[in-house]
């Protein structure tokens, strides 16, 4: 029995359009499940936003907001929960291929409110690992771990030092991707962003959410030792990017994505659970 996360949201509103353009309108999220009687939101790390007309008799019970725990098996946590003197509300539900979930069944906390447990098929994957790596070689650990950790603000999952001083840390990094460029786009790339080609054969690239975003990140990544190769540019494939580097030379590339291009790469992720 494992309880996964809090994944989902239901609501019961007379103002079903309002609701949905604040959801869609106003915060951006992308409609991923139309029914006659309610609409889904998706937010990108899978989660969801589900907002019912008051007509949708089977939901009449919600005088609140619903949030729905995730869990791998609904029919095994009810029976646990009702082992414990949790009362359910009706039987656990069985999606449809148009339902969001696979399963749910809804339960009275103690609070007096009404929360779900829901269930969902697992995303279909080709990979064949756990987890990927990049190293990077640095000649100064100390200074390198200052770019990432602080300029960057990565999150350090793991360190360590051997008995003859060889030292290495570990970054945690979600979500991340790996981009591959042939020689000519590489090359049309560094000339976009910074104006001729640097030689280099590996860079990093870190997204932004928007101007003022960016120029954020860049203040605090030269607080840790990046400086800035030029300007910020408009790339001709209308991305707006600032080349920076570290103090080794690692080349850094923060990028604005425009709307439909970040709207696509959004519904990407979300198909693979990132």
């Amino acid at each position: 029995m494992k309880v996964l996360g809090l994944r989902w949201l239901g609501s019961s509103s007379a103002h079903l359009d309002e609701m949905s353009r604040l959801f869609g309108e106003v915060l951006g999220l992308p409609v991923g499940l139309e029914q006659p009687d309610a609409r889904v939101f998706d937010l990108p790390d899978g989660s969801a936003v589900e907002v019912f007309k008051a007509s949708d008799t089977e939901h009449s019970f919600f005088e609140h907001p619903v949030a729905g725990l995730l869990v791998d098996d609904v029919r095994e946590v009810r029976a646990h929960m009702e082992a414990h003197g949790v009362e359910f509300i009706g039987e656990v539900h069985d999606g449809i291929e148009t339902s969001w979930a696979t399963a749910w069944s809804h339960f009275r906390a103690p609070d007096g409110y009404v929360y779900v447990l829901v269930s969902r098929a697992a995303r279909p994957t080709t990979r064949a690992f756990d987890e990927l790596r990049v190293c990077l070689r640095v000649s100064n650990l100390d200074e390198a771990v200052r770019f990432y950790r602080d300029g960057l603000g990565m999150n350090i999952v793991d360190e360590w030092e051997h008995p003859d001083g060889q030292r290495g840390v570990l970054f945690g990094v979600v979500p991340a991707a790996i981009e591959i460029f042939d020689d000519a786009q590489w090359d049309l790339v560094d000339n976009a962003e910074v104006g001729r080609t640097l030689g280099r054969d590996h860079a990093l690239r870190i997204e932004a959410r928007d101007p003022e975003h960016l120029d954020a990140l860049a203040s605090q990544v030269e607080a840790a030792g990046g400086v800035r190769s030029g300007e910020v540019v408009r790339t001709p494939w209308e991305q707006t990017c600032l080349r920076m580097e570290s103090g080794e030379g690692e080349q850094l590339s923060l990028f604005i994505l425009p709307d439909e291009e970040r709207r696509t790469r959004t519904e990407a992720r979300r198909h693979l659970g990132a």
